[in-house]
C-alpha cells in the first residue's frame, strides 16, 4: 500500500512553532510522505528537518493579490459577520476587530464600500453566505487551474493548513476540492472565531476545545458539527516535557540573571493589542524597584514587536529588569507572516515559565502557558494613558474572555498603586489569586494536554 502524503500549508512562523516543532510530524513520518508549501523561505524549516530527522518536499508560495471583486465581497462579508456576531453575542467589542487600511485611495474606497455592503446584508445570514460565495466565485480561474496542476503532480492525500486567516490559501482549497483532496485547517487561536477571520473554506476545522466547538456552531451554523473536530492544540505540550527543563543556575548563567532573586516575567503584547505596553512595563518596574534586592523582572517582548518603544524604559530600570528576546528570525516583511521561530525559543520559553514565580501582562494567552506549571498570571486592568480610543475595559470585554465568567482565573492589577501590593501578596501566597486557573484552561484547551499532537496527526492522516 503506497504511503499517504500530507501537504502542510504554513502561512507564517507561528505554524512552525505550534505544529511543526510539536510531535505531529513524529506521529506522521513513518506512515506519511510530507510536503510543505509556505511563503517563508526553505531555511525557515531547517530546525524541523533536524528535529524530526526527515526529508520533505518544499514549494515557495507567492500569494497573488486578490482581484477587486473577490476582496470586496470578502471584506463586506467580514464586516457583515462582525455586525451579526456583535448582535448575536450582545458584545459591541467584536466590532473593534474591523480596521480600515489606509495605504492607498483605492483600498480606502474598497473598505468604505465593503462597510456599506456589509451593513446592508448583516441582518440576513443567507445574504452573508451568498456574498461569501460571490467572493470565492470571483477568484481567478487560471490561478485555481494552476494549483490544480500543482496538486495533480504532487498527489497529496490530505492538506493541513496551520491556520485559517490567510485569504491567499483559498484558491488552493478550491483546487483541492476539485480533485477531492481532503482539507483541514486549524483555528489559529481561542479568540479568532468571533472576529470573522475564517478566510478559508475547508472540509474540516480543528479546534482547541468544546468552548470553540460551541462558538463555531454559533458563528458558522452552516458548517456541520461533524466537520468541527475537537483535537486540542499542541502549543502547550512543550511545557510537559521534563527533558526541556534546565537547572535554575544554568538558566541564570545563560541569560545573566541573579540566581538568588525571585524572578517575575512581564510578557509584552503586540502594538495593536497594547499600544501603551511600554508604559505598563515602566509602571511595573517603577513599582517593584523597592523590592529589587529580592526580585528581578524578566521582560519577554512579543515576537513580532522589535520596535524601540521599550528601550528607554529598559535603560531607566536596568537595575531591576533583564530583557530576554524571543529567538525568532525576522524576514523582510513585517507582522506575524514575516517572522519564524528558532527551535531554541521553545526551550527558553519553557524554562521561563518553569523558573518565574508569576507572569504579568495585558490579557495574554501566556496566562495559560504559566498555568501548565501551576503559576498565576496577573492581568493589568487600568489605563496607563489618557488616550480615549483605547481602554482595558474594551480589552477585557472581548468575547473570548467570557470563558472566564464566574472563575477566579487570574489576579487583577487595577491601578499602578496596586502593583507592588498585589505582587507581594502573590509572592507570599501564590494561591491567593487565580484559584480557578486550571479550570479556566480546561475550558479553553482540551485536556489531557499531551494528546493534542497525536489527535491532530491521526485526524489529518
Amino acid at each position: 500500500m503506497p504511503k499517504k502524503h500530507v501537504l502542510f500549508l504554513v502561512p507564517d512562523g507561528v505554524g512552525i512553532k505550534n505544529y511543526l516543532y510539536s510531535d505531529i510530524i513524529k506521529h506522521l513520518k513513518n506512515n506519511c510522505k510530507i510536503t510543505i508549501w509556505s511563503p517563508l523561505p526553505k531555511d525557515a524549516f531547517e530546525n524541523v528537518v533536524q528535529l524530526h530527522n526527515i526529508k520533505f518536499g518544499y514549494k515557495h508560495l507567492q500569494f497573488k493579490p486578490e482581484n477587486f471583486r473577490t476582496r470586496l465581497y470578502r471584506e463586506a462579508t467580514t464586516y457583515a459577520r462582525l455586525v451579526h456576531n456583535s448582535k448575536l453575542m450582545k458584545n459591541d467589542t467584536i466590532m473593534t476587530n474591523w480596521r480600515r487600511p489606509n495605504y492607498s485611495v483605492k483600498v480606502k474606497l474598497l473598505y468604505r464600500l465593503a462597510e456599506l455592503l456589509g451593513k446592508l446584508i448583516s441582518n440576513n445570514y443567507q445574504k452573508i453566505l451568498k456574498f461569501e460565495s460571490k467572493s470565492r466565485n470571483n477568484i481567478s480561474k487560471s490561478l485555481i487551474q494552476k494549483y490544480i496542476k500543482d496538486l495533480e503532480l504532487l498527489e497529496p492525500t490530505s492538506i493541513f493548513i496551520t491556520h485559517q486567516r490567510v485569504p491567499g490559501l483559498m484558491p488552493i482549497c478550491l483546487a483541492a476540492k476539485t480533485l477531492n483532496i481532503r482539507t483541514y485547517t486549524a483555528i489559529f487561536s481561542w479568540d479568532n472565531l468571533s472576529k470573522a477571520r475564517l478566510a478559508v473554506k475547508t472540509d474540516n476545522y480543528l479546534v482547541w476545545s468544546e468552548w470553540m466547538q460551541d462558538e463555531m456552531k454559533a458563528y458558522y451554523p452552516e458548517i456541520p458539527q461533524s466537520n468541527v473536530l475537537l483535537v486540542g492544540t499542541p502549543q502547550f505540550e512543550f511545557y510537559l516535557d521534563k527533558s526541556r527543563i534546565i537547572e535554575r543556575s544554568e538558566f541564570a548563567s545563560k541569560y545573566q540573571l541573579n540566581v538568588n532573586k525571585t524572578w517575575i516575567c512581564f510578557s509584552g503584547d503586540d502594538m495593536t493589542t497594547s499600544p501603551h505596553d511600554q508604559l505598563f512595563l515602566d509602571h511595573v518596574l517603577d513599582s517593584l524597584n523597592r523590592m529589587k534586592d529580592n526580585i528581578q523582572v524578566i521582560f519577554r517582548r512579543c515576537p513580532v514587536d522589535f520596535s524601540d518603544r521599550y528601550d528607554e524604559v529598559l535603560k531607566k530600570h536596568k537595575d531591576v529588569v533583564v530583557s530576554i528576546n524571543p529567538i525568532w528570525n525576522a524576514q523582510a516583511q513585517t507582522g506575524w507572516e514575516g517572522f519564524f521561530p528558532m527551535y531554541d525559543d521553545i526551550d527558553m520559553q519553557v524554562n521561563l515559565v518553569r523558573h518565574c514565580a508569576l507572569v504579568i501582562n495585558l490579557g495574554s494567552t501566556m496566562a495559560h502557558d504559566f498555568t501548565t506549571h501551576g503559576k498565576p498570571c496577573l492581568y493589568l486592568n487600568y489605563n496607563p494613558s489618557k488616550e480615549s480610543e483605547w481602554s482595558t475595559k474594551i480589552i477585557y470585554n472581548f468575547q473570548h474572555f467570557r470563558s472566564m465568567a464566574g472563575l477566579d482565573a487570574v489576579g487583577w492589577i487595577n491601578s499602578k498603586s496596586d502593583i507592588d501590593t498585589v505582587v507581594s501578596m502573590v509572592l507570599k501566597n501564590p494561591n491567593s489569586v487565580a484559584k480557578d486557573k486550571k479550570i479556566w484552561m480546561e475550558k479553553v484547551v482540551l485536556h489531557p494536554l499531551d494528546q493534542s499532537s497525536k489527535n491532530i496527526a491521526k485526524t489529518i492522516e
